[in-house]
């Protein structure tokens, strides 16, 4: 395994994808009853688990693209269709963001400390997926890639 192979953009998303997942076991939210106990809900359980578990899931397939292929050594194609690997990186990790944020904006009662997390972990996909997709030079001039297009010959 030689870690020297992954760029900053693969390191942060494998990092954030692991850690998400760990997190999401925490309380994402619970409520403390006193002397009738406490409850106390991950990001697998209500409320609104669907955005959650979704956001997970899209961190583990990130997180396992990047370990599989580059410290396994497993030859993937390019491009999935005409997208390459850092822009559908870019898009799973906003999507993720989004909705672990959807949640929260959805949810504002009895947070805990699990949902932060994961709100900085999925933020931490997306930032990763959107070094990827500039280390492939896969964004548009606009967001700090060429946009693919070499200059013309002179």
């Amino acid at each position: 395994m030689d870690l020297k192979k992954l760029t900053p953009g693969e390191i942060t998303t494998a990092v954030c994808g692991v850690l998400l997942f760990i997190v999401s076991f925490f309380p994402w939210y619970g409520v403390d009853l006193g002397p009738f106990g406490s409850y106390n809900y991950s990001a697998w359980k209500q409320p609104d688990s669907f955005f959650s578990i979704v956001a997970v899931l899209l961190g583990v397939i990130l997180a396992a693209h990047v370990i599989i292929e580059k410290i396994e050594a497993v030859d993937l194609p390019d491009r999935l269709g005409s997208v390459g690997w850092g822009m559908m990186h870019l898009i799973g990790g906003a999507v993720a963001f989004v909705f672990v944020l959807l949640k929260w904006i959805m949810n504002t009662d009895y947070t805990k400390f699990g949902l932060w997390a994961g709100l900085l972990l999925s933020l931490g996909l997306f930032i990763g997926g959107f070094l990827m997709a500039r280390e492939a030079d896969e964004l548009p001039g606009a967001l700090g890639g060429k946009g693919g297009a070499t200059p013309p010959a002179a």
